[in-house]
């Protein structure tokens, strides 16, 4: 009996379905029978009793006036009219005091026995029988009871009415439950059973793409078709939990550190490469396998706590433990050690890395060694260094007294410049004045002799003509040399004082090309400026001043070398309200692109020996980064040129 419901789960499920299907007939069928029997008994038989007590009613109208008088043949005659009734097997009339007064029977004798049970008035059932009693009245006063024995049709026969039907209903529902299996069979058996081949050799294969026959668009089509969606899931993610697992055993094979993987009970779960190489002879395979199975005691120890550690902290471990190599030496390595932790947080593995630092802690022995050594070397070193730094210092003031030297031999060699063009264009007004005064004088000694001797009046006209013309040269050269004197006057204040005040830009640089002018003159180069009269600053001009001599200067020393002709522009512009940008150009030789990046060094020149000091673009640099407050730049292509944009602020 225990294997029963046992051989139920294993047994087929069309099988199944078939047996459901008859057992649900036969359960209709014996529903039906108790329905009938109950039926029966609870309608049929009432309905007797209903039907029995309205005869009995009709019968003892009759016999009230036979009891009344004590007229038995008249009773019995009256009770063989039950004759008519065929399922009316006897009658009893009794008198008021419980006597048989008159009876009936269909065949033999009938037996009147008064039933207590049933008095005064009753029915029962007894075998194939219905009993009842009923009392006789006679104007509302009882004179005897009737009781009739009413044979019922057995119940067998009773039921044999509905055989037929019964018959009818079990065929029926025993063919519609074997259509219902046979359709079950084809409609969701055979789907199943095809599904579960499919599944069963994905199992015993593990043959992802394998797929299960589609049939129709219903539960169980629905059911394929997403266990064909699982199995493409499943197939895709084996492909990746493959090409991952090969990708990790490659990484991990490859690694030169020890990789492991214990359980909590310390049998190594996986291990790679290198943990087998430096197992000692003899060693089993550590798969399955605990420490103790592979090292030795001390070993296993060391093993061991690191392991507990790892346990009980709740981030990795990473300490320095020794372990035999295949050779039995003891290698040094650095392990970091982790728990393996589930969905739910659960530990349920240990993992650990261990890298082989033996030769790294031999070299830190050798680099101690070395910091020792190295340590004395310094200290001997710096003993030297500091002899050398105090004659470094000592060379190092000494090149700074011969470099403010030179910026001052620049300055005085750009001034003594100034000052011979000063006096070279004082020169020319100067000199023809004193021509005219003399030419005057003579003009003028010789009206004298004329007047002695008289004069006619074109004579004098022509001495008065001459005078004024000779007094208007004499006055216009005077004019130009007190301008000279001015413009040198106020460069020289700028210059010796820098300070700070408004100027028209346009006016510093002429005042600065008419300085430079006999220079450039004795070049034959071309230096001229187109500044709009409408830019006013507030500056200092006097580095500024410095800043385009020195830049025109450049041009004239290096730009145009073996060259009879060319032309240096000064230009400017305002880029904003603050700032305004002044450039200086030239069409010479240009800058070789190999020093374009130390122009700006102290010192460096390519006239070295001819007259350049290397300090003239070191002094532009330095004032305009740092008294004008604004940045230089230089564009430069051999044989197109050279480009100086100074960029500054309008007020500094």
């Amino acid at each position: 009996m225990r294997g029963l419901p046992q051989r139920w789960h294993d047994l087929a499920l069309q099988r199944k379905l078939l047996i459901v299907s008859l057992l649900t007939a036969m359960t209709a069928m014996l529903v039906a029978l108790v329905a009938l029997i109950a039926y029966d008994f609870s309608v049929v038989r009432v309905r007797l009793v209903e039907d029995l007590a309205s005869r009995m009613d009709l019968v003892s109208l009759n016999l009230d006036v036979d009891l009344n008088f004590g007229d038995r043949p008249a009773a019995v005659r009256t009770l063989s009219a039950l004759r008519g009734t065929p399922d009316i097997h006897s009658a009893c009339l009794f008198d008021a005091q419980h006597q048989p007064f008159a009876s009936y029977a269909r065949s033999g004798a009938a037996q009147c026995d008064w039933s207590e049970e049933m008095a005064p008035s009753g029915h029962s059932f007894h075998g194939d029988y219905l009993s009842m009693l009923a009392p006789v009245r006679f104007q509302h006063e009882v004179v005897g009871y009737l009781q009739v024995e009413y044979a019922l049709q057995p119940l067998a026969e009773r039921l044999s009415k509905y055989g037929l039907v019964l018959a009818v209903v079990l065929m029926t529902l025993m063919i519609g439950g074997a259509l219902q299996a046979l359709g079950l069979r084809r409609l969701v058996t055979q789907p199943l059973l095809a599904l579960s081949k499919v599944a069963d050799q994905v199992t015993r294969e593990e043959r992802y793409d394998l797929r299960a026959p589609h049939f129709s668009n219903d539960e169980v089509g629905r059911l394929s078709a997403a266990f064909n969606t699982m199995l493409a899931t499943v197939a895709a993610r084996d492909a990746a939990l493959r090409v991952s697992q090969s990708l990790l055993t490659n990484i991990a094979d490859k690694s030169s550190a020890v990789i492991y993987v214990k359980d909590l009970e310390g049998h190594y779960l996986m291990v790679n490469e290198r943990l087998r190489q430096v197992l000692p002879p003899g060693s089993p395979d550590p798969i399955g396998h605990k420490d103790a199975d592979i090292f030795d005691d001390d070993t296993v120890q060391v093993i061991r706590e690191g392991d507990r550690r790892a346990l009980a902290s709740t981030h990795s471990y990473i300490y320095e433990e020794g372990v035999p190599d295949a050779q039995g030496m003891v290698r040094t390595y650095i392990s970091e050690k982790f728990c393996l932790r589930d969905d739910h947080g659960k530990v349920w593995a240990m993992g650990g890395i261990s890298t082989d630092i033996t030769d790294r802690k031999k070299s830190e022995v050798e680099l101690i060694q070395y910091r020792d050594k190295l340590e004395e070397l310094v200290q001997l070193r710096t003993g030297q260094m500091v002899d050398a730094n105090k004659d470094l210092a000592e060379s190092l003031e000494t090149l700074r007294r011969a470099q403010d030297e030179l910026v001052r031999s620049e300055k005085l060699a750009a001034l003594g410049s100034l000052v011979a063009g000063v006096a070279h264009e004082l020169n020319t007004p100067i000199g023809n004045s004193l021509l005219a005064v003399s030419t005057l004088i003579d003009q003028t000694r010789s009206f004298t002799k004329l007047t002695a001797d008289g004069m006619k009046r074109s004579t004098l006209q022509a001495f008065v003509d001459d005078v004024a013309s000779g007094g208007e040269i004499v006055l216009r050269n005077l004019h130009r040399a007190v301008d000279l004197v001015s413009s040198f006057k106020q460069v020289a204040v700028d210059r010796t004082t820098s300070q700070c005040r408004e100027f028209l830009l346009c006016d510093l640089a002429n005042e600065i090309l008419l300085l430079l002018l006999p220079s450039f003159k004795k070049s034959g180069i071309t230096v001229r400026q187109e500044i709009p009269v409408t830019i006013q600053m507030k500056s200092y001009p006097g580095p500024f001043g410095q800043v385009l001599i020195n830049l025109v200067n450049n041009g004239l020393t290096h730009a145009f070398e073996g060259r009879s002709e060319g032309e240096i522009l000064l230009s400017a512009r305002m880029l904003d309200a603050e700032w305004v940008q002044v450039v200086i150009r030239d069409n010479g030789a240009g800058i070789a692109p190999e020093n374009m990046g130390r122009i700006y060094d102290p010192f460096f020149t390519t006239k070295l020996g001819k007259g350049g000091s290397g300090l003239g673009l070191n002094i532009v640099y330095n004032i305009v980064y740092g008294v004008l407050r604004g940045k230089i730049e230089v564009e430069s292509e051999l044989g197109a040129g050279t480009r100086f944009v100074l960029t500054l602020p309008v007020t500094s």
